[in-house]
């Protein structure tokens, strides 16, 4: 997996292989580009990929955060672009650039690729039981089995279009379920709010037979948008299970019941006398249940994306990620010929504190121990997609 970085002359495509196999970020390869019409472009264009970024997780951060920082102090005060502007900057960005980004987009791919072929995702079943009867089990049988298999309940397929999106849950979905719901001409009325816009989803692109999904797969443009999977689960936990009133108030309290009452019950030490008039569960005691807890069990919020969207099976066009967000759904828009009736829009997007300093107020609540226990649960979806998880870990208490 590969990285995209923004710059007045250059775009840079960061990615290195690890001697596991598995890409890393690191060394650069430098594609030049049309200047940019004065230096407080140049300040937006390095700036936007950093808005929203995880800590930890990729080492863009090290080279990025230092030339992010620097400009800081070169830049006295950039000026207000309004979206207009700011929409159309980065439409030409991204057109300027399209061949340095659709190698981003294979190298994704490719870095995918690669972990399936590592862990014998490609060979015969009968071959697999020889292997592993013979040698030590690189995966657990059930998650190489899902490796090989399709999962199409999150498949949606736009026919004029000729687009198949895999919707991931906490990782951008609410902004392309607009977009389908847009494409679908859906009533404007029906989708002015988010609030009940995923089940409107299949009432305008019904499920198909796996069969008809083969066929269309075959020349389809398709799409998956990933995301640091520990920024993902946090995601799922403060907007699902940490305050029992939000729950009731736009969900009549689901998911208490289907999960959080049964956390408490568990995992709740009653010996701590702060948690007496608490009812939903802590952070801690999620972290805990989803330890020890099998994925197959797991809510579609927090379940992990290898097992939603098939990445050793699908041949994804773009494998977009919420670190650059706008950049991929950009490049998106444009390969589909939809500039005229779509733009980049975030729906969810947060407004308030730093990533970074939300990740620090929950994962410091941890021990080491625990975040390695969760980086277990989802080691997969860090291979697959180049994420990294020491920054996290080193928030944790010892």
């Amino acid at each position: 997996m590969i990285n995209i970085r923004r710059g007045e002359n250059e775009v840079r495509i960061d990615g290195q292989r690890s001697e596991n196999g598995v890409r890393k970020w690191s060394s650069q390869i430098r594609l030049t580009r049309a200047q940019r019409k004065n230096q407080n472009h140049l300040f937006r264009a390095l700036s936007r990929p950093f808005r929203g970024v995880s800590v930890g997780g990729w080492r863009l951060w090290v080279v990025g955060g230092l030339l992010y920082c620097s400009l800081l102090l070169l830049q006295p005060s950039p000026f207000a672009f309004t979206p207009e502007e700011d929409a159309t900057n980065l439409r030409e960005w991204v057109k300027e650039n399209e061949a340095a980004l659709r190698e981003v987009y294979r190298e994704r791919g490719r870095n995918a690729h690669d972990v399936c072929a590592q862990y014998d995702v490609y060979m015969g079943q009968a071959e697999y039981i020889k292997e592993t009867d013979a040698h030590k089990e690189k995966l657990q049988y059930s998650d190489w089995f899902t490796l090989k298999r399709v999962n199409w309940n999150y498949m949606y397929y736009a026919p004029k279009e000729d687009f198949v999106y895999c919707k991931v849950p906490k990782s951008g979905s609410s902004t392309w379920v607009y977009n389908l719901l847009k494409l679908a001409n859906a009533p404007q009325d029906q989708i002015s709010s988010d609030i009940g816009l995923h089940k409107l989803l299949r009432d305008y692109y019904p499920k198909m037979t796996s069969s008809k999904m083969k066929r269309v797969f075959k020349k389809s443009f398709k799409l998956l948008v990933v995301r640091h999977p520990f920024e993902r689960v946090l995601s799922a936990y403060r907007d699902k299970l940490e305050s029992y009133q939000r729950d009731l108030m736009f969900r009549d309290g689901y998911y208490y019941t289907m999960y959080g009452k049964n956390i408490v019950k568990v995992y709740r030490d009653n010996s701590d006398h702060s948690l007496a008039n608490r009812t939903e569960p802590t952070w801690k005691e999620f972290v805990r249940y989803v330890i020890n807890s099998p994925s197959s069990k797991f809510d579609e919020h927090w379940k992990p994306i290898y097992a939603l969207c098939s990445p050793c099976v699908v041949k994804y066009n773009v494998i977009a990620a919420m670190e650059t967000f706008s950049e991929d759904t950009q490049y998106v828009i444009n390969q589909l010929g939809l500039e005229e009736t779509l733009q980049v829009e975030w729906i969810h997007r947060n407004t308030g504190a730093a990533t970074s300093d939300i990740a620090v107020k929950y994962f410091s609540q941890l021990t080491k121990h625990q975040v390695d226990q969760l980086y277990a649960k989802y080691k997969l979806d860090f291979e697959l997609f180049g994420y990294e998880y020491e920054a996290y870990r080193d928030m944790a208490k010892l």
